[in-house]
C-alpha cells in the first residue's frame, strides 16, 4: 500500500513538472512561435472589440443628464443593414435618464435584431423613463430574433417598461423569438412592466416586476415554447400574470405576490406550472377563463384551456379583498360551452384569516373538468354547475 502511495505521487510530481514546463513553451501560430500571453481578463471584462459602451457615444449616467440622443446614436451604430449586425450595447454602472423609447429595430431582410442591452446588475444600472412623453414605453423590440435583455434596471416608463412585440398583433404575422430576458426589475411604470405580444422560443428568467400600475407580465396574442423561471410579479395594480394564447411552454418557481389576481388566463393548451406560489393577492391565486370573446385572432390549436398542469404550486393568504369572496388558490369559470380542463398534482393552499374557501369552480356556462392528487387545502371547493372533478 506505501508502495503504491510512493508510486503515485512520484508520478504525480512529473506530471507537474512537464505541466509547468508546457506551460512556458512559447506557442505556434501559422509557423511562427508566439510567446503566451501573461495576462489573464476577468470574464466579466468587456471586450472592446465586441461591447459597445454607450458612454462612448455621450452619455453619462449621471441621472440628470438627458441620455436619450447618445443612447440611441449607440443603438444606431449597432443596427446596420446586414446580416453581420449587432452586438453588446453595454451601460457601465450608472442612472441613464432617458426622455424617450429606446427602440430596437431588426433588419428587415433577416428579421435578425442580434443585439443584447446589459449592464452591471439591477442595483447597479438604471434607465431612468420619469421624464418621458405620455405612453412612452422604456425599451421596444419589433419583430425579429435573437435578441437580449440582461443585468439592469427600467424605471417609471410612462407606458409599459419592456414591449417584446412592438407593432405586432393578435392574429399578424410578425413574432419575436430566440431572445434572453435575464435577471431585469422593472418597477413603478405607468402601464404594464413586461408585455410580449406574439413570440417564440424566449426564455425570461430572474426578473421582478414591481409596483406597475397595471399588469407585471403580459402575454398578448400567441406563444409557443416559451420558458419562465424564477421571476415574481409583486404590488402590481392589476394583475400579476396574464396570460393569452399559450401553448407546449412552461413556468417554473415563479412567484405572483400582492396583486389584484396572482395569475390570470385564458386559452391554454399544454402548459405547464412547477412550483409556482401566489401570496397576498386580493382575489385567487390562479384564475382560469374560457369564452368566446378571448379567442379573437387565434388559431384554433390554442383555444380554450386543455392539458394545463399544475405541479408542487402553492398559494397563501390570498382573497384579501373580501372573506370567502374568492378562492384562495383556484378558480375556473367557463363561458359560451368553451371548455377548461386542468390538472393539479401536490398543490398546497392556505386561505386568509377568516376565509374557508380554497377552490371556486363554475361550470355553470361551460366544461370545467378537474384532476387532483396529493394536494392539500385548509379550506374547501365551491362548485357550480356540473363540474367533473376525479380525485387519484
Amino acid at each position: 500500500m506505501h508502495t503504491l502511495k510512493l508510486y503515485h505521487s512520484k508520478e504525480r510530481d512529473k506530471f507537474m513538472e512537464r505541466r509547468n514546463f508546457l506551460g512556458k513553451i512559447p506557442l505556434a501560430v501559422g509557423g511562427v512561435l508566439v510567446a503566451r500571453p501573461s495576462v489573464t481578463y476577468a470574464q466579466s471584462t468587456p471586450p472592446p472589440s465586441i461591447w459597445t459602451n454607450v458612454k462612448a457615444f455621450g452619455a453619462v449616467g449621471d441621472g440628470v443628464t438627458d441620455d436619450t440622443a447618445a443612447i440611441q446614436s449607440a443603438i444606431s451604430s449597432l443596427q446596420q443593414s446586414n446580416d453581420y449586425r449587432g452586438g453588446v450595447l453595454y451601460f457601465p454602472v450608472g442612472r441613464y435618464k432617458c426622455s424617450s423609447t429606446l427602440f430596437f429595430t431588426s433588419y428587415a431582410a433577416g428579421s435578425v435584431h442580434n443585439i443584447i442591452v446589459r449592464g452591471d446588475g439591477p442595483q447597479c444600472t438604471v434607465l431612468d423613463f420619469q421624464g418621458a412623453g405620455t405612453g412612452s414605453s422604456g425599451l421596444a423590440f419589433n419583430a425579429g430574433a435573437q435578441f437580449g435583455v440582461e443585468d439592469l434596471l427600467i424605471n417609471g416608463a410612462p407606458g409599459t417598461g419592456l414591449l417584446v412585440g412592438s407593432g405586432n398583433a393578435v392574429g399578424a404575422s410578425g413574432y419575436c423569438s430566440f431572445f434572453t430576458i435575464k435577471n431585469v426589475r422593472i418597477q413603478n411604470c405607468g402601464f404594464h412592466g413586461f408585455r410580449f405580444i406574439n413570440t417564440y422560443m424566449g426564455t425570461i428568467s430572474d426578473c421582478w416586476s414591481k409596483g406597475n400600475s397595471q399588469i407585471g407580465f403580459l402575454f398578448d396574442g400567441y406563444h409557443t415554447s416559451m420558458n419562465v423561471n424564477r421571476c415574481e410579479a409583486s404590488e402590481n395594480g392589476g394583475i400579476g400574470w396574464s396570460l393569452n394564447g399559450m401553448t407546449y411552454s412552461t413556468f417554473t418557481a415563479c412567484g405572483a405576490d400582492s396583486n389584484v389576481w396572482g395569475y390570470a388566463a385564458t386559452n391554454l393548451v399544454g402548459v405547464t406550472f412547477t412550483a409556482c406560489g401566489a401570496e397576498s393577492n386580493q382575489r385567487e391565486g390562479w384564475l382560469l377563463v374560457s369564452g368566446s370573446g378571448t379567442i379573437g385572432g387565434l388559431p384554433s390549436q390554442v383555444v380554450d384551456i386543455h392539458g394545463v398542469i399544475l405541479t408542487s404550486c402553492s398559494s397563501y393568504f390570498n382573497g384579501t379583498a373580501g372573506i370567502n369572496a374568492f378562492g384562495s388558490h383556484l378558480a375556473a369559470s367557463a363561458s359560451n360551452s368553451r371548455p377548461i380542463q386542468f390538472k393539479m398534482s401536490g398543490n398546497t393552499s392556505f386561505c386568509s384569516p377568516g376565509s374557508t374557501v380554497s377552490m371556486v369552480l363554475d361550470a355553470t356556462n361551460g366544461p370545467v373538468t378537474v384532476y387532483d392528487e396529493l394536494s392539500h387545502f385548509d379550506g374547501g371547493w365551491v362548485s357550480y354547475g356540473p363540474v367533473v372533478r376525479k380525485t387519484f
